[in-house]
């Protein structure tokens, strides 16, 4: 295996460790106690359509429970949260999979134990190395993107690229 994407691999299994990311979804009653207008709304919104419903001749009761039951599932899904596990394999890919995780690669930050254990590592070019130092020097960190960037990219593999690199 690939020494940069073993430290990677280490750092998001971390990640998903600390952060009890695990794709399972679970209750969380947050979303009722920081939206309480949307959800008054939502509860105005139900009344406002039940009185429409019930005077209406075909409208019926299997009408209004089909109503209610549709209402009562989609308040209950915003009561669900999921943490996605992020994977490695995930950096970079832009497809369906971004709508469920998002593009995390590019927010978050290697921890300086990582960038350590990239910058100590002999088998690590020296114009990556260089380039990491560089990251760092103007962003103040360095996310997953930019090093999956660095290491995957054809970018590095030109001789003008590692000449400049080093300059």
């Amino acid at each position: 295996m690939d020494v940069i994407k073993n430290i990677l691999m280490k750092e998001i299994e971390q990640i998903n460790q600390q952060e009890g990311r695990d794709g399972k979804p679970r209750f969380n009653g947050e979303f009722a106690r920081n939206h309480r207008y949307l959800c008054l709304a939502m509860f105005v919104g139900y009344l406002a359509v039940v009185a429409v419903m019930y005077p209406v001749p075909y409208m019926g009761l299997l009408a209004f429970f089909g109503f209610t039951a549709f209402v009562l599932f989609m308040f209950a899904m915003l009561l669900l949260e999921i943490k996605p596990v992020y994977r490695f394999e995930d950096i970079g890919v832009l497809d369906l999979r971004v709508c469920y995780n998002g593009e995390w690669y590019f927010t978050r930050a290697l921890s300086p134990q990582a960038v350590q254990a990239l910058l100590d590592e002999p088998s690590v070019s020296m114009a990556l190395k260089v380039r990491v130092q560089e990251i760092i020097a103007h962003k103040g960190e360095i996310d997953f993107y930019d090093v999956y960037d660095l290491a995957y990219s054809k970018k590095l593999d030109s001789p003008v690229a590692t000449l400049a690199a080093l300059n």
